[in-house]
């Protein structure tokens, strides 16, 4: 090696010798601390790997919680079907009405409510919808069980009231002789709404009862000798024409031919004149058959004009209810001649109007004598039914303008009629 290379290297070791001196007086960790580090170091990195499933499997779980809240709002909160129901096992139809006769015939919903026809019983249900039905009950009585759910929306309508159900079980009659309806709970609440109850309501709670009528009760005693028959006049037997979306103008007064009076009894039949006196005592105490029986066995056409107004369209639903029509439908024409302008006369044209909705189908026909009785009495305690199967006949005729006009009258008058469904439907411009 020569002397250059020499200097070289004693140089380097001198530069060594420096570093590691500079190196001494460093402070540096014990073996102790240095292990403790390490150990610290080792339980983070298990941690952070312990963490990293557990993440996932929160998120997991969060979306697992999205899923079923999802499945919740679609099974609980959408708008669900509307309910359907079976007449004694068979399907049930909307607005087909169901008779009870010799026996009890039970309805069926798909909600686990069911309605009760006891024998005698006429309804049918007029609307069905997720939460609930209406059911319009004609004459008769109803066992009501709703079963509760806080959004349930049930109707039971008799006349011009209705009882508005949340969940409950009662009964409901419907006399159409004395338009009285009678209500009994057995559990739950209801409310009551009709034109003579007040606004708001009358809210009947289990054991109650109550009975509910607008018309003042008759006096069973016999009524007053008849009024001076009207000067003559042709009778008609068809409503007044009306062109769809026109409203009805009452009648002309037509008056009727004179008085027949009673006839006279023959020599040795003294009892002759007593089924003229029996009639009106059977009518006044409600006892419609006994009445019309004795008005056959008297003359139709001698009582056609000596009763009054009410007093012929008693008989006229008498002879309806006992399925006899065309004599159902003289006693209300009597009535419309006579006592044009009456409430009698108002009467006689919705019960026209219901038999040509009931019992032919006639829907225009129909129609027609409800607008006549709407006309007459726009507030009368047979305008929300009135005007419920005024929008019924226009859906079926497939007259879409005049069916929503008459929703739209509805609902602003009765929001929470039997019909607010289907007008609300036909308001919306649905069919």
């Amino acid at each position: 090696m020569d002397l250059r290379t020499k200097d070289v290297a004693a140089v380097g070791r001198r530069v060594a010798a420096h570093q590691d001196a500079a190196l001494e007086r460093l402070v540096r960790p014990s073996t102790t601390d240095r292990l403790e580090a390490i150990y610290r170091k080792e339980a983070a990195l298990s941690l952070s790997a312990r963490a990293a499933p557990r993440s996932r499997r929160l998120g997991v779980a969060l979306a697992a919680a999205c899923v079923a809240a999802s499945v919740l709002w679609f099974v609980l909160l959408r708008p669900g079907d509307p309910l359907t129901y079976r007449v004694a096992g068979a399907p049930g139809a909307v607005g087909r009405w169901v008779a009870a006769d010799a026996s009890q015939v039970g309805l069926d919903f798909s909600d686990g409510s069911r309605v009760d026809l006891a024998p005698g019983t006429r309804a049918r249900v007029t609307e069905v919808g997720p939460r609930g039905a209406s059911v319009l009950l004609e004459r008769g009585s109803l066992r009501v069980r709703v079963v509760h759910r806080d959004d349930t929306r049930w109707v039971v309508a008799g006349g011009p009231f209705e009882v508005h159900v949340i969940g409950t079980e009662f009964d409901i009659t419907w006399n159409t002789e004395a338009e009285e309806l009678t209500v009994s709970m057995i559990t739950g609440r209801v409310r009551i709404l009709g034109p003579c109850v007040d606004p708001s309501g009358r809210a009947l709670a289990a054991p109650e009862a109550t009975r509910v009528a607008c018309a003042a009760p008759r006096s069973a005693a016999p009524r007053a000798s008849s009024p001076a028959p009207d000067p003559e006049a042709t009778p008609s037997a068809q409503p007044p024409a009306l062109l769809p979306g026109a409203s009805a103008a009452a009648p002309a007064p037509a008056p009727a031919p004179p008085s027949l009076g009673a006839p006279r009894p023959r020599a040795g039949e003294p009892l002759a004149e007593a089924p003229a006196e029996r009639w009106r005592a059977h009518l006044a105490a409600g006892k419609l058959g006994e009445a019309l029986a004795d008005v056959e066995l008297l003359g139709i056409d001698t009582v056609l004009g000596r009763a009054g107004g009410a007093e012929l369209v008693d008989l006229g639903s008498a002879a309806r209810l006992s399925r006899k029509p065309d004599v159902a439908a003289r006693f209300y024409e009597a009535a419309r001649r006579r006592f044009a302008g009456s409430d009698a006369a108002a009467a006689a044209a919705y019960h026209l109007g219901r038999m040509a909705f009931d019992g032919r189908g006639a829907w225009a026909e129909a129609e027609r004598w409800f607008a006549v009785y709407l006309a007459e009495r726009p507030r009368g305690a047979l305008a929300p039914e009135a005007l419920g199967r005024s929008i019924e006949c226009a859906r079926n005729l497939k007259l879409r303008a005049r069916a929503r006009e008459l929703a739209a009258r509805y609902l602003a008058a009765y929001p929470n009629g039997a019909h607010a469904g289907l007008a609300a439907t036909l308001a919306d411009g649905a069919d």
